[in-house]
């Protein structure tokens, strides 16, 4: 076998570098995917809240399950693909089974420290602020859980920093709120997400790059 000279190393690094690149650009853009999911989610329950005035506890522990199976039904073979990918190119590999596993026990506690022990400590000054104070600890609970078992697994994520920082930097705003605290909650959520999605395509195109 002819041994490589110094261009052909050069030229092989630049493929490489060019080829792992790719890479990371798709896995950002799954994850802000993912993220434009939750908004989606998010919105839908906003929808739904007129209509359940007064059951609103109701709505969320059946909304929220609802959505969170859903997303890793879609998730699930999204990460599949994305692990062959990268495995095929010769990158890191990823235990997906792990690490899904990990995500949805942090969106499960997040659910139930969120939407059933808190808004039953009336944290807040009335009901809705309870039930906010509930939906920012339920975001902020799951995500940082995402990220750390993304840590864990050691993938890197600092782009959904935001996304948790935000809604437990919301907490202290919303106990003291007397109206709107619901609506004020899912909006600082919404713009959360959308730093993250923002934060997750902007490093996918400057990896293409």
């Amino acid at each position: 076998m002819k041994d490589l000279n110094g261009d052909d190393v050069r030229a092989l690094k630049s493929m490489l570098e060019r080829i792992e690149g790719k890479i990371i650009a798709a896995e950002k853009m799954y994850d802000a995917m993912y993220f434009a999911y939750w908004l989606i989610a998010m919105v839908g329950y906003y929808l739904l809240m007129p209509f359940f005035q007064g059951y609103l506890l109701m709505l969320s522990a059946v909304y929220w399950p609802i959505a969170v199976v859903l997303s890793f039904t879609v998730g699930a073979r999204t990460t599949r693909m994305m692990r062959n990918m990268r495995e095929s190119n010769g990158g890191h590999a990823i235990n997906s089974r792990v690490l899904g596993f990990m995500i949805l026990a942090s969106w499960l506690l997040g659910a139930f420290i969120g939407w059933f022990i808190i808004p039953s400590l009336h944290f807040g000054v009335n009901d809705e602020s309870s039930l906010a104070v509930g939906f920012l600890s339920f975001i902020g609970i799951s995500i940082l859980g995402m990220w750390l078992s993304n840590e864990v697994c050691k993938v890197k994520s600092r782009e959904m920093i935001p996304s948790f920082l935000l809604a437990f930097l919301g907490v202290p705003v919303v106990i003291g709120m007397t109206t709107w605290s619901m609506s004020w909650a899912g909006f600082l959520v919404a713009m959360g997400f959308s730093i993250t999605v923002f934060l997750y395509l902007y490093n996918a195109f400057r990896n293409l790059g």
